[in-house]
């Protein structure tokens, strides 16, 4: 009772509406019906319509998308980031709106990233007043306004939303809290399912900044590796498909994926770039605001300047503050063109794609650097809330270039592949007439008469009676886990010219009964699916013996 007491009184003080203004300031758009037009926002309501058909029809977990590119299939969920998907199926299944669905996981990410930085924040010993001041600022950069109004990227959402839980972790196992396996799991474990670009950047920034917190203290490091690991083997359902059958798909041979240096950021862009609807092109002029902020950029030159003048003096603060400006510096150049050499030379660095994506790192490790320049005194109180006023402004005034709305059969037909450039189609396939399918196979050449008992993106069933030698093929792409019997015999997947890595096989005459299903039957699907699976039994072990000890020490 004490405690809810104390957060009742938390909340009544006029503290928090520097969180709850600038919270509603950045979802206008999403106070009315429909939502804002973004370059993905989209493409994930489409998403989370096609996870839940998948689920419906036997996939589990899922791996293609049935209904996109006009119902040929799209092993998109293959590939891509499923924690968005995964939350967004309780509710899509209950049937509330995609769109709804889409807002209240936007909100509730960023939300889980305020909330996370303040905690964060809080164990690094920063007022309360200071931490509320640095989430309101962090509702309001640039990046995460692009996010709502512009690009509309969920994942990076709960990505932003994770990371600073991450932090927060360190902290407690550095001052020896107890944290429970009920915590740290689903932390490490959300984050790396929630932006796959992200999590390759993120866990590296991790582990240096546990490098500089935890230093050699060999239990603490003991505690991460085993949450890392569990964690790491519950995710590897998705992760080891994805990079174990990435040759199946066109993803490497992408431009998105080789033109990363194409999209460095001109120095006076991370500083004047104006809030607009825009994009990033592959020249120096791009019409998508780059700005990281005028209060971190501050912060950082301050905290610098105070690093040069006191830190000999107060040699604990200054050597956390000098790790974060280490950081905040080097994410800042990683962005600009004098970073070519890192970006031509680092292998598989080049999947990041754009490399203003680090400015969602950027934004939390200054974080501290914004808490830690409001408590150097009123002078500073009075800048950094001028400069925080400024930002509100600039985004009070941002607008929604569109809004749409659509019902849930036009996101469930999607026809569409929810990627940029379709980077997740197979490589055999080459069919371009989308717009023939219907819910029936195709006789290519010979003579056949058939009757379709059953179809599904993921599964089908019909009769063939082929009076002559006969091609067959089924309007769906040839990815790998499919299979097909005939009279419960495996077929054997032929392509060429006519095909065109659509799933086909021939028959000589006879009655068929032919079934066609989509498995996870392929060696990283299995391994992966397995492993996790006992990773899970472990977790819930952990949990048990965790439970069992607490009830003995009361």
């Amino acid at each position: 009772m004490k405690k809810l007491s104390v957060l009742k009184n938390l909340f009544k003080k006029p503290s928090w509406l520097l969180i709850f203004l600038p919270l509603l300031v950045l979802i206008q758009p999403y106070l009315q019906t429909g939502v804002p037009y973004t370059h993905d926002g989209e493409n994930h309501l489409a998403r989370f319509a096609n996870y839940k058909v998948a689920i419906r029809e036997g996939q589990f977990p899922p791996r293609l998308a049935p209904n996109l590119m006009n119902h040929y299939g799209y092993p998109v969920f293959n590939y891509n980031y499923p924690l968005a998907n995964i939350l967004s199926l309780p509710l899509s299944v209950l049937g509330v709106s995609y769109e709804l669905i889409f807002k209240l996981l936007m909100v509730a990410g960023l939300s889980l990233g305020a909330v996370g930085i303040i905690s964060w924040l809080k164990l690094l010993n920063f007022s309360l007043l200071s931490t509320l001041f640095v989430a309101g600022t962090y509702f309001t950069a640039p990046f995460v306004a692009n996010l709502i109004y512009v690009r509309g990227n969920i994942g990076e959402v709960w990505a932003l939303g994770l990371f600073p839980w991450l932090l927060w972790l360190t902290q407690r196992w550095k001052q020896k809290k107890f944290v429970s396996w009920k915590i740290s799991i689903p932390i490490v474990l959300g984050f790396l399912l929630s932006h796959n670009i992200s999590v390759m950047f993120g866990m590296i920034l991790w582990f240096f900044y546990n490098l500089c917190i935890l230093k050699f203290d060999r239990t603490n490091w003991l505690q991460w590796l085993k949450t890392v690991l569990l964690a790491g083997l519950l995710s590897l359902w998705f992760w080891l498909p994805a990079v174990a059958e990435k040759n199946l798909v066109v993803l490497d041979e992408t431009n998105l994926n080789v033109g990363s240096i194409e999209h460095l950021v001109q120095p006076s862009q991370l500083v004047t770039s104006p809030l607009t609807f825009g994009f990033s092109f592959s020249v120096p002029i791009d019409t998508l605001s780059l700005a990281v902020g005028l209060l971190p950029l501050f912060s950082l030159l301050i905290a610098s300047l105070w690093l040069i003048k006191y830190g000999r003096t107060n040699r604990q603060l200054a050597h956390k503050l000098f790790f974060l400006c280490l950081v905040g510096g080097f994410l800042l150049i990683l962005q600009t063109p004098a970073s070519q050499v890192f970006w031509k030379t680092i292998p598989l660095i080049g999947f990041i794609q754009f490399p203003w994506r680090l400015t969602l790192f950027w934004l939390i490790f200054t974080a501290p650097l914004v808490a830690f320049t409001w408590q150097l005194g009123r002078g500073f109180k009075w800048l950094l809330g001028l400069l925080f006023l400024i930002q509100i402004l600039a985004v009070f005034r941002l607008s929604a270039i569109a809004i749409f709305h659509k019902s849930t059969l036009e996101y469930d037909l999607f026809p569409q592949s929810t990627s940029s450039l379709n980077e997740n189609l197979p490589k055999t396939f080459t069919y371009i007439l989308f717009g023939d399918w219907s819910p029936e196979p195709r006789v290519l050449n010979g003579q056949a008469e058939f009757t379709v008992e059953h179809w599904t993106g993921s599964s089908r069933r019909y009769q063939l009676l082929v009076t002559q030698e006969a091609l067959i093929a089924e309007p769906t792409m040839n990815f790998a886990g499919w299979q097909t019997t005939a009279n419960d015999k495996p077929v054997t997947y032929l392509n060429d010219d006519l095909i065109q890595g659509r799933l086909a096989y021939q028959l000589v005459p006879g009655e068929y009964q032919i079934v066609s299903r989509f498995t996870q039957q392929t060696w990283p699907r299995i391994t992966g699916n397995v492993i996790s699976g006992l990773a899970l039994l472990v977790w819930a072990g952990l949990i048990w013996q965790e439970k069992k000890q607490t009830l003995k020490k009361s």
